[in-house]
């Protein structure tokens, strides 16, 4: 596979790349100086292309990672937010050495993932984010590299190493939780799992605020350290292993958009589904203000984020009400490209 120059020179340091630009100036000096052949010259810049992409490959090779860092674990979360909180928790509160993080970058309860377990899914799911969802370029550009680099981290795990896998009761971390053993199907690894919602209202039962997180992302680092140091160390079993990957299958060969959790399971559902708690939410609203006016987005966002049990994500939500609007169900006023730039009420006939 072609690797591009921009990611080659991300791997250099900024020492190494003043050094890269200083060789070839020097070489363009000889030239310009002393009878340094041109001959030569392309020859001398083809090995230091190669000793460059030499650097770049040991530094991006999963496995050299876990045996530079001398990793003894793994662990693995399904948004960069859980994977922040869980490194500050193993590292500072708790003090361990060899643990290592692995974050799936998105939210996979919105969004299909159909075949996302191979290239042409990555690549059709990037598609529909970049038409539905309004998302950072940048981050849209670097998405099919980010979750190829999860895969090639999974992939490199060394066959010894326990594998510790953090999941919620809500359909992104479900989801994750069985798109993960798909991938370790394989793999020989002892895996491990924790139900961070569940083992949160274990060790923290609160009967007077009955405060309980919906998603590992929502636990504090010390949290997330005292459920880590007290949760059970059994090894998942067999049966069931193989039943949630089974389950994989069947998610990724579905074309909805949207997964919700309910019943103990993971259901594909028509991405339509929020709208009539959308409505609802903004009647409410109106109802409180005594006017039919318009209405930040954002409130309304809020309010519908607020009374979900489902994690879908505030852009999710936005996107559906981007949907009413297209609809005919909303008026808009303003422009919807991020939702504090325009506002909504119902349509006006």
């Amino acid at each position: 596979m072609r690797i591009s120059v921009d990611k080659v020179m991300e791997s250099l340091n900024e020492e190494e790349a003043q050094s890269l630009l200083k060789q070839v100036l020097l070489r363009i000096d000889l030239i310009e100086t002393t009878s340094y052949p041109e001959k030569q010259f392309v020859t001398d810049l083809l090995d230091l292309k190669r000793r460059i992409y030499g650097v770049h490959d040991f530094r991006t090779n999963p496995r050299k990672e876990y045996e530079d860092q001398d990793v003894r674990k793994i662990h693995i979360v399904f948004d960069e937010s859980s994977g922040g909180s869980l490194g500050v928790a193993l590292k500072k509160n708790l003090g361990t050495v060899g643990e290592k993080v692995i974050s799936f970058p998105d939210i996979l309860s919105k969004g299909p993932v159909w075949q996302l377990h191979t290239q042409e899914g990555v690549r059709n799911r990037k598609d529909w984010l970049f038409y539905h969802i309004n998302l950072d370029e940048e981050y849209l550009e670097g998405y099919e590299d980010k979750f190829a680099k999860v895969r090639e981290q999974i992939e490199a795990i060394p066959p010894t190493l326990p594998i510790t896998i953090w999941y919620g009761d809500n359909a992104h971390e479900q989801t994750g939780l069985r798109f993960a053993l798909y991938l370790l199907q394989q793999a020989s690894n002892p895996i491990f799992l924790i139900n961070s919602t569940h083992e949160y209202n274990r060790v923290f039962s609160d009967k007077i605020r009955k405060y309980y997180p919906l998603s590992t992302s929502e636990i504090s680092p010390e949290k997330l350290a005292a459920i880590y140091h007290r949760s059970p160390t059994e090894e998942v079993d067999p049966k069931q292993r193989k039943r949630l990957e089974t389950e994989w299958s069947v998610l990724s060969s579905s074309k909805e958009n949207l997964r919700i959790w309910q019943n103990g399971q993971v259901d594909a559902v028509s991405e339509d589904f929020l709208d009539d708690l959308i409505i609802k939410l903004l009647r409410n609203i109106h109802k409180e203000r005594g006017s039919s006016d318009f209405v930040k987005s954002a409130r309304l966002i809020g309010e519908v984020i607020g009374h979900s049990s489902q994690l879908v994500g505030d852009d999710f939500v936005e996107y559906r009400v981007r949907q009413l609007i297209v609809n005919g169900i909303f008026d808009l006023k303003g422009v919807p490209k991020a939702m504090r730039f325009y506002e909504v009420k119902f349509h006006s006939s």
